[in-house]
């Protein structure tokens, strides 16, 4: 596998899309104590893992874990590709994940990084965007895995 620094700027578009080459995404992104609990709660979650601070010390985990759909979400949102002309679409209309993974528990405060492994890439010459399949990986400080989402998604040209 070849291995790309990663750029300053956020987001990536179909011309770095290369079989074998794993982009890295920039930045990476705190989970805050209040947003867990809130998502938790707003999605009718009412384990105290996630919401009660003293119930959860005393399981197996010692102490509140974030959801592991906004763990997902996070790396998702850091391993977003660029954004395309307004002009064309909603590129990601059929996009798919077809497996979302979770290694290990993200706890309020860690922060999350993103990687992608690109698979395959398809796209014609004459047109402003391509599928790509791909391989996300969230790690979070530690350089821990903590997440694996597998997904087809469109994704568009580098603005000329």
């Amino acid at each position: 596998m070849r291995s790309e620094p990663s750029v300053a700027r956020r987001g990536w578009w179909l011309e770095d899309a290369v079989p074998g080459r794993v982009l890295r995404h920039p930045g990476g992104r705190t989970v805050g104590q209040a947003e867990h609990v809130w998502l938790a709660w707003l999605t009718h979650n009412v384990g105290d893992l996630h919401g009660d601070a003293h119930a959860a010390e005393r399981t197996g985990w010692g102490g509140p874990v974030v959801l592991g759909m906004l763990s997902a979400a996070i790396v998702i949102g850091l391993a977003e590709p660029g954004m395309p002309a307004p002009g064309l679409g909603p590129l990601g209309l059929l996009d798919g994940w077809t497996s979302i993974r979770l290694l290990a528990a993200v706890r309020p405060g860690d922060t999350l990084r993103a990687e992608s492994e690109i698979v395959a890439v398809r796209a014609s010459p004459d047109t402003t965007s391509g599928r790509v399949r791909r391989v996300i990986r969230g790690y979070d400080q530690r350089g821990e895995m903590v997440a694996v989402i597998e997904e087809d998604r469109a994704v568009p040209r580098r603005p000329r």
